[in-house]
C-alpha cells in the first residue's frame, strides 16, 4: 500500500476592505490605512467562516494594519496569536507610492507604459518587480510550513502575494498571476505536499457559501 503523502495546509485570507482610494498605489510607511467598516464586516466573516471549515493551529500576517486587524477576529476565534512576518508585505513600488495612476502616467509616462507593457518584471525606481515579491513570499511560505509540518496555517497577506503564492503552488509562470482573483476578504487554500501542490478552493467567502450562519 502506497504511504499518503503527508501534507501542510495553507490558507491563504486577504485583507479586508480600506477606505484608501482603489487608484492609488499604497504607502504603507506612511499612511498604513485601517479597515473601514466594510472591512471589519469582511474580517468578522472570515472568522465565521474559517472557524467552521478549518482547524486552524498558527496565523501568520503581514505588519501591515489592514492585514494585523483581518486576522485579529480570526485568531481570536481559535485562541491564537497573530504572527507577523515582513516578508508577507506588499509589493514595494518606490518612486510611485502614494501616487494616483493617473499622476504616474503624467509624471513617468515611459516608465507607466512599460509597466502596463510587462507587470510582473517592470519595477519602478525603488520598487519590487514581482518576481522579486515572489522570492520573498516563497521563502516565508518555506519557513512556515517547516514550523507547522502536518498543520493548517492562515496566512493574511494582501492581492499581489497571494496571487504570487496561488500562481507558484500551481506551477503557473509568474505573467500569469493576474489571473487568479482574490477579492477583500476572500480565502483560498493550497495543501502542500512533497511532489504536488494541492489547491482545495479558491476565493471563498461566507457570502459565496449563501451567507449562511456557520457554527
Amino acid at each position: 500500500m502506497r504511504e499518503k503523502e503527508p501534507r501542510t495546509r495553507l490558507v491563504f485570507l486577504r485583507h479586508g476592505r480600506t477606505a484608501f482610494p482603489p487608484d492609488r498605489v499604497y504607502c504603507d510607511d506612511r499612511e498604513d490605512p485601517a479597515l473601514d467598516t466594510e472591512g471589519l464586516r469582511q474580517a468578522d466573516e472570515a472568522a465565521r467562516l474559517l472557524r467552521a471549515i478549518e482547524p486552524l493551529q498558527a496565523v501568520y500576517a503581514s505588519p501591515a494594519l489592514r492585514t494585523r486587524m483581518t486576522a485579529a477576529p480570526v485568531a481570536e476565534a481559535f485562541g491564537l496569536e497573530v504572527r507577523t512576518d515582513e516578508r508577507l508585505r506588499e509589493r514595494r513600488f518606490g518612486v510611485w507610492e502614494g501616487l494616483y495612476f493617473h499622476e504616474i502616467e503624467a509624471r513617468y509616462p515611459e516608465q507607466y507604459a512599460a509597466w502596463k507593457r510587462d507587470k510582473a518584471g517592470y519595477t519602478p525606481e525603488g520598487g519590487e518587480t514581482m518576481r522579486q515579491v515572489l522570492e520573498r513570499v516563497r521563502a516565508a511560505l518555506a519557513e512556515i510550513r517547516g514550523r507547522h509540518p502536518g498543520a493548517t496555517v492562515l496566512v493574511v497577506s494582501h492581492v499581489g502575494p497571494i496571487r504570487l503564492a496561488l500562481a507558484d503552488a500551481l506551477g503557473m509562470p509568474v505573467e500569469a498571476y493576474r489571473r487568479l482573483a482574490v477579492d477583500y476578504g476572500a480565502c483560498s487554500r493550497v495543501d502542500y505536499g512533497r511532489t504536488q501542490n494541492d489547491l482545495v478552493y479558491a476565493n471563498l467567502t461566507l457570502r459565496r457559501l449563501g451567507g449562511a450562519p456557520l457554527a
